[in-house]
């Protein structure tokens, strides 16, 4: 159910904001506020998108709690993978999901109440709009946007979702960490004084993307439902499968890394969007597949009105420095993990002074930040709250990698103007 084809190189050349500006809210219906639940009933999911990530992702979230939500259906274009899973599922439970081919069928049961969103990057925005119009919560992997082509409907979705009630949760697990929550308190007591730049580093022997598997002929798929919003081409087995390193469908580690690091950041300091960036990359990996376009080297420098600047920088080709983010303060130096699963955040005087011991933030090792993240999720589809990663969390994240990702096709800087929802070359 592609929402217009979008070649991304047209896009920048026609302003990088082509119906970006002035985008209407989604004409919410009685169904775009979903069912009353009982604080005793269980939530129905559905799931769209059963590879690694979404199996990963009901899995944890019975570990989260596991009387508050049942798995109904699941809906994939890979065929086998569809019906392995629910075989699976059979299995470990003894109920077997329903399955559906095509998402629009899913979200048009009425026995599901929230679904949770776990396909490529090109079809997070649009499958989260239809879940939101449908009536059910939404929990939606990140990031929001592939590349800077998805930008109007990631304008779309934060439109969608804020005029909902509905409980949508962006996959930034870091959000739910008790680490970053405790960076958060330390820079509103503003005992450090000014914070001025952050900088992170997520590295790997081998790019992630390469050793995913996938469908090997068309008969196993529907492959022009796969590529969604995408230009057509011919069936591509390897792309199909390795789609994280193509820079046709996403950015590469700028929306599949950076958006975790980021969005730690936009959540401890309450920033407003990143208002300029750079972006450079580029591919010497020798351990990447030759056939892989996305960048294997990348760096990002995000500037914020607030005063500070940001800088992500991901390789691959050798693990050094891997896991690693520094918040530097006028009085102090905050060292962590990476956003999706910081740890235990060590404050010292590092680089500036040497008059206090490097401290532990927290008492002990927090607790997986995925297992809170969707814990949270389902307590706010009972609650009506606002989840941790809710929308906002969510569109700053999104604009940032729509940034970095024009910045690093037209090796410029770029701006974000607010008012229009225009990302601009300087």
């Amino acid at each position: 159910m592609p929402r217009g084809t979008v070649n991304r190189r047209t896009f920048i050349k026609k302003g990088l904001a082509a119906g970006t500006a002035g985008l209407a809210l989604s004409r919410m219906t009685a169904a775009g506020y979903g069912r009353v639940i009982g604080a005793n009933d269980r939530i129905n999911i559905g799931l769209i998108g059963c590879g690694g990530r979404g199996r990963g992702l009901i899995q944890v979230m019975r570990e989260a709690d596991p009387e508050a939500a049942t798995l109904v259906a699941a809906c994939d274009v890979h065929k086998s993978r569809l019906e392995d899973y629910r075989n699976e599922q059979e299995k470990a439970s003894g109920h077997k999901p329903k399955g559906y081919r095509d998402p629009r069928e899913l979200l048009a049961d009425k026995e599901i109440d929230a679904v949770v969103i776990a396909t490529p990057d090109h079809q997070h925005c649009g499958f989260a709009i239809d879940a939101i119009e449908a009536g059910k919560h939404v929990y939606v992997e990140k990031p929001l946007p592939g590349l800077a082509c998805d930008l109007p409907a990631l304008n779309k979705l934060y439109d969608t979702a804020k005029a909902s009630r509905l409980a949508v949760q962006v996959g930034t697990q870091g959000a739910s960490c008790r680490g970053v929550q405790a960076i958060k308190k330390v820079i509103e007591e503003g005992k450090l004084g000014k914070l001025f730049r952050v900088e992170s580093t997520q590295t790997l022997k081998k790019p992630y993307w390469v050793g995913y598997k996938g469908p090997e002929t068309e008969a196993e798929t529907d492959w022009k439902a796969w590529l969604y919003n995408r230009p057509y081409r011919p069936f591509d087995a390897k792309m199909h499968a390795k789609w994280m390193g193509y820079s046709e469908i996403t950015s590469g580690t700028i929306g599949g890394w950076m958006s975790h690091f980021i969005n730690m950041v936009h959540y401890v300091t309450g920033c407003g969007l990143p208002k300029a960036a750079v972006a450079w990359g580029g591919r010497y990996a020798p351990t990447n597949d030759p056939d892989c376009t996305a960048p294997d080297q990348t760096d990002v420098v995000l500037e914020y009105a607030e005063g500070f600047h940001t800088q992500f920088t991901s390789h691959f080709g050798n693990a050094i420095d891997n896991e690693k983010t520094i918040f530097m303060f006028e009085n102090g130096t905050i060292r962590c993990k990476f956003g999706h699963m910081p740890g235990n955040p060590i404050l010292s005087g590092e680089g500036v002074k040497k008059d206090f011991e490097e401290k532990p933030l927290l008492e002990d090792e927090p607790p997986s930040p995925l297992v809170l993240h969707l814990k949270n999720w389902l307590d706010c589809i009972r609650s009506g709250a606002q989840p941790n990663a809710h929308i906002e969390l969510g569109y700053k994240h999104g604009i940032a990698v729509v940034m970095g990702d024009v910045s690093w096709n037209v090796h410029r800087k770029v701006t974000f103007d607010p008012k229009t929802r225009e990302v601009k070359p300087v």
